[in-house]
């Protein structure tokens, strides 16, 4: 009797066990390998080889697509007639390879020379974008008088999350990639401010005013703050309305800050919230930190924050661009020990740049 019973519980747990469950082994394939179909077979030849089953495909890189859109202008790398999500999608059989839209959400241009494309947003859209106190650059369209060459701050331009016009236009594109794709994620990229000192586009501040004009004596950069990240967060939430209503089955994950204090407070992502709340199924945070007491730190930061009801939402991001193999490996290691299983590398390109380098960091993979 009690063996039957054993049998029994062992088996009720081995049903239960959602896919869900399964450790997440995911990889980020940035946009250069999606130009061509050889390169996409190498991808998926890859993943399927080295135990990957999650696949970040970068489909959407300076305000351009990597598939056929209606409202986002085709990335010049790619042919005309060819459509590489659909054929990354369509070449993904047999395999439990799950294929996710990777797309740099607020992020435009980084190029210091004029996109080629006439119906780029940073051509049409100047009142997009998001700019810094007293910048006349971007306000004034300066940018634009210049048709050799643009002067680039920092990362580049970014779209304004506080401007109502930008977000209804980033509704449309998930819209779109989850209506005409069959998608297994979409994954978001640079939802965040450029930094700090951004978040006065110009119609952005005119809704703060409108929207907060009896709190703006109280203690105005802490409301502005509060304005900030509910711009972003209240487009997560809608963004997930959209997704789910299209297809319920799409896992929504975005790539964050791993530093949970700096997330909020520097760049306005409260992506705590947004996994509590359910706007996001997976939060993935970049952690690229070298220095392994630095990942570790971040990732208490997360353990120790977020309720451990959340704790197998968590993808944890690991870097190969700036460490090597056995680091890289031995922060793997760490995050066994703690119980974390679900990682992201990023990238695939250097495994292509150097193939010796996978090879040392499988086993601990």
């Amino acid at each position: 009797m009690l063996l039957k019973f054993l049998f029994l519980f062992l088996l009720n747990n081995f049903l239960f066990c959602s896919e869900s469950q399964v450790p997440v082994k995911a990889l980020w394939v940035v946009r250069d390998y999606l130009t061509q179909k050889h390169f996409i077979n190498d991808v998926l030849d890859f993943a399927y080889k080295n135990g990957f089953n999650h696949i970040f495909a970068q489909v959407r890189g300076r305000g351009d697509a990597y598939y056929n859109s209606k409202i986002v202008p085709k990335s010049h790398l790619v042919a005309n007639d060819f459509d590489p999500l659909d054929y990354l999608l369509k070449s993904n059989i047999n395999t439990n390879i799950k294929i996710h839209a990777w797309i740099n959400v607020y992020y435009l241009w980084s190029s210091t020379n004029l996109p080629t494309q006439s119906d780029h947003i940073i051509l049409n859209k100047p009142e997009w974008l998001d700019r810094q106190k007293g910048d006349k650059y971007i306000k004034d369209e300066l940018y634009l008088r210049n048709k050799n060459r643009f002067n680039i701050d920092g990362e580049g331009f970014y779209l304004a999350p506080t401007n109502p016009a930008v977000n209804l236009h980033l509704i449309s594109v998930v819209d779109e990639l989850s209506k005409e794709y069959n998608l297994d994620g979409i994954h978001y990229d640079y939802i965040r401010f450029h930094n700090s000192n951004y978040g006065y586009n110009e119609l952005g501040l005119y809704e703060f005013n409108r929207t907060y004009i009896d709190k703006v004596n109280a203690n105005k950069e802490v409301i502005f703050s509060e304005f900030k990240r509910n711009s972003i967060t209240n487009f997560v939430k809608r963004a997930r309305d959209k997704i789910k209503s299209n297809s319920n089955k799409i896992i929504i994950s975005a790539a964050v800050k791993p530093n949970i204090y700096d997330a909020k407070l520097l760049f306005f992502q409260e992506w705590d919230l947004w996994l509590s709340a359910g706007y996001l199924d997976w939060a993935v945070p970049m952690n690229y930190m070298v220095k392994n007491e630095d990942f570790i730190q971040n990732m208490y930061l997360i353990r120790d924050n977020l309720p451990s009801k959340y704790h197998d939402k968590i993808v944890v991001g690991i870097s190969t661009y700036n460490q090597n193999p056995r680091l890289a490996g031995k922060k793997i290691q760490r995050l066994k020990k703690m119980n974390i299983n679900n990682i992201s590398i990023f990238s695939y390109t250097e495994f292509v740049k150097n193939p010796y380098y996978w090879k040392k960091l499988k086993k601990y993979f």
